[in-house]
């Protein structure tokens, strides 16, 4: 009987050591989920174990045991009436716990804006007035062939201009004609925020009242997971502001005033659904057609619309198996414009006119994919996603007016969950679920992974990455096939950042879901 008893309690800590290192090696921050429930399994198991087999009559294991079943019970019912949950304390998924009768965030209202009034001259108020930029650069992906400013910062660090609060949400920010705008949550309301380039002060407001995600979604399993506020980040076209909600308000304002000039729902106007962690796709500005593409539902159905830029009336619409929380792009394959779109099961390329399908790729998974879509030469897109459906490279061919794709290789070793990849002679580097790492775009296989940046995000300036790092700081330094070399770092934000920065010539905006810096970059010439 004793052999049994050993053997069976050797198999049953086996077992929960075996699920650990499992979901450690799996290189999935979702399975961590495993790795915080394990002492908890063991505890369950210890406890049936000791029923069954454990040492002392029946009367006494049945009293032991007893004991051990209340205690999980008691720590179960602790952790949930005397703790609450607020989202992910990273994205990872681990959740986010803090005693119920600790404060709730500071209210942005109640912090004033520091402004650095000694930075700001002549020269910098006219490169304010001429900076711009949109959802991840010019061409919403995340890299610039050169840009105005020195790479090192080791010997010249930017300067901080201001820094203020800002009420919760993932959103990044546009900038043009000398104003910063983004989204915030700020009680019940979304609030779409213009403010002043060279101090942070807020030149105007424009509320959606009622909006606010988490509400919206309530009895959603895992809706709360995400945060509260909306996602995606506005895109200025000319003088006006195009906008899209976290549930699907899609709007046009006058950059100027904030005055809405015409708004509609894609959501509810095509009886869809609100993906499960809120809209985060920034619309797409087609300057030729005068569209403004934006995105849809989760669900099957029309989940990508183009709708008049100076109306908002629909023009064309393309129906798949639901949206993704990928911004679509506009590119250049083969000598064909086309809208390149990542949707929930599949990537696909239209005619900007007419919404025409010209190719589609099969690309299923009920996991959320987030990368933008990026050409390798004329001919290849990379595909970016996390969560175990694998990244894979196409290939298009065109004959005559016939297209098809062809899938190069599908490799694992660049799981983008929050973020996209960027490309740079030959090598893709991105975040591989919080590690910086590297691949080979010939074979998919990887060429290195090591820093721990988090799930943060980052942008490809000439041949450096700037990356805002999940815990705050920014980052920056330069990959090669062989390593990350980085350069200098600075101290911008102190919490959980899941906001892609934005950088407008030499200013660079960072934000999370409580504050946000502006900083000025050191001028061109000691790189």
């Amino acid at each position: 009987m004793n052999k049994v008893r050993i053997f069976t309690l050797f198999l049953l800590l086996a077992a929960v050591v075996g699920l650990v290192v499992y979901a450690l090696s799996s290189g999935l921050s979702m399975m961590y989920w495993l790795v915080l429930a394990s002492p908890m399994i063991l505890l369950l198991l210890l406890t049936i174990w000791y029923a069954l087999l454990g040492w002392g009559d029946l009367a006494k294991r049945l009293s032991v045991s007893g004991i051990m079943f209340l205690s999980l019970i008691l720590i179960t019912v602790g952790v949930r009436y005397l703790t609450r949950y607020e989202g992910s304390a990273s994205g990872s998924s681990m959740p986010r716990l803090v005693w119920k009768w600790s404060e709730e965030k500071v209210p942005s209202e109640s912090i004033e804006t520091k402004v650095n009034e000694t930075a700001v001259n002549q020269t910098i108020e006219t490169e304010a007035q001429n900076a711009a930029t949109n959802f991840l650069g010019p061409g919403q992906d995340g890299m610039w062939e050169s840009v105005p400013f020195a790479l090192n910062w080791d010997v010249n660090p930017p300067v901080e201009l201001w820094r203020r609060p800002v009420g919760e949400g993932w959103s990044s920010f546009a900038v043009a004609d000398g104003k910063a705008v983004t989204l915030e949550q700020i009680g019940d309301d979304e609030h779409i925020s213009c403010l002043e380039l060279l101090t942070g002060r807020e030149l105007w407001t424009q509320k959606d009242r009622g909006v606010n995600f988490v509400k919206s979604k309530e009895g959603a399993p895992g809706a709360v997971m995400g945060g509260e506020g909306p996602r995606s980040t506005p895109t200025i076209y000319q003088d006006k502001i195009y906008v899209m909600g976290s549930t699907g308000n899609t709007r046009c304002l006058e950059l100027q005033s904030g005055e809405v000039i015409w708004e509609r729902n894609v959501i509810t106007d095509y009886a869809g659904l609100i993906p499960k962690w809120g809209k985060s796709n920034s619309p797409l500005i087609l300057e030729k057609e005068g569209l403004v593409v934006v995105t849809g539902s989760e669900v099957a159905g029309v989940n990508i619309i183009a709708l008049d830029l100076l109306t908002g009336e629909p023009k064309w619409t393309y129906e798949t198996e639901g949206s993704s929380y990928s911004t679509p792009r506009i590119l250049t394959m083969l000598e064909t414009r086309q809208v390149v779109s990542v949707n929930a099961n599949d990537a696909c390329g239209l005619d900007p006119s007419t919404g025409e399908e010209l190719w589609k790729y099969e690309w299923s998974g009920s996991f959320p994919k987030v990368g933008q879509p990026l050409p390798v030469g004329d001919n290849r897109i990379l595909l970016t996603a996390s969560y175990g459906v694998g990244s894979p490279l196409i290939e298009l061919e065109k004959t005559g007016d016939k297209w098809s794709v062809t899938q190069l290789w599908k490799s694992t070793r660049m799981k983008t969950k929050f973020s996209s990849a960027s490309i740079l002679g030959g090598y893709a580097y991105g975040i591989d679920e919080g590690r910086l790492a590297a691949i080979d775009l010939e074979t998919g296989e990887k060429a290195w992974k090591r820093e721990k940046y988090g799930f943060g995000q980052q942008l490809l300036v000439e041949d450096h990455l700037i990356i805002q790092t999940e815990p705050g700081p920014v980052v920056i330094g330069k990959p090669t096939p062989e390593q990350f070399n980085e350069i200098a770092r600075i101290e911008a934000l102190s919490s959980m950042t899941w906001n892609s920065p934005a950088l407008a010539g030499r200013f660079l905006l960072v934000r999370n879901d409580r504050e946000a810096v502006c900083f000025l970059l050191p001028e061109d010439g000691g790189n």
